[in-house]
């Protein structure tokens, strides 16, 4: 289990941050990125998985430019809350807080970012952006058609479900025809399809997905 710690970015702003350590040496630095829903407890326990598999990791509580602390759920309310807050975000800010992150989990190696929906967008500009990065995954990237002209300046994995609404099939294309370096996946799944508190979780999806990621990192990092 891991436990929340504050960080502090280029500007002085001072933020939560969730870390999980493994045990002995680490085999890298892992930055894990959130969803709209904050740090919670989904995002705790991803960040602990991967610590549990060898890796220092640092979620970063990105919201907490707007309202420290802030927790949702997967309740219709929440997402409407979660698209609020997101919607108040920028990206400069956005980067210098992953920037931070990435700076606390460079002490164990090589670091990577994995980001899920807000945070898929968030862990892709940050391999634009980020000096420092080794490698970047993303799962079904909310902002990825905004950010799509982005080059990424490390290895970038990308995990889409086939039957997510939000993320056609076509971006999925889109991307790798303009980025054709990066690797993507396509699964028979719906949008969120990794988190096991979400009506849309796939299991068979996300324990292949999390293989891959695994893989990916472990080549890299």
């Amino acid at each position: 289990m891991g436990a929340m710690t504050s960080l502090t970015a280029a500007d002085g702003h001072r933020f939560g941050a969730y870390i999980a350590e493994p045990k002995g040496t680490p085999k890298g630095g892992i930055v894990v990125i959130q969803e709209i829903f904050g740090v919670n407890g989904h995002i705790k326990a991803v960040t602990d998985g991967f610590a549990a598999d060898g890796y220092y990791c640092v979620a970063p509580a990105l919201f907490d430019r707007l309202q420290p602390g802030i927790d949702l759920g997967y309740s219709a309310e929440d997402v409407a809350k979660g698209r609020e807050w997101r919607g108040k975000m920028n990206w400069s800010d956005c980067m210098k807080d992953v920037t931070a992150a990435v700076t606390a989990a460079n002490s164990a190696g090589r670091v990577g970012t994995v980001g899920y929906c807000y945070g898929g967008g968030v862990t892709w500009l940050a391999a634009a952006l980020v000096p420092g990065l080794a490698a970047s995954v993303g799962y079904y990237g909310g902002p990825w058609a905004e950010l799509i002209d982005r080059a990424p300046l490390c290895p970038a994995l990308l995990h889409f479900g086939a039957r997510d609404a939000m993320i056609p099939l076509s971006l999925a294309e889109g991307m790798k025809a303009k980025h054709p370096s990066i690797t993507t996946h396509i699964y028979d799944a719906d949008h969120g399809f990794n988190c096991d508190q979400r009506a849309s979780y796939d299991a068979r999806a996300a324990t292949l997905a999390r293989r891959r990621t695994l893989a990916f990192f472990e080549a890299i990092l």
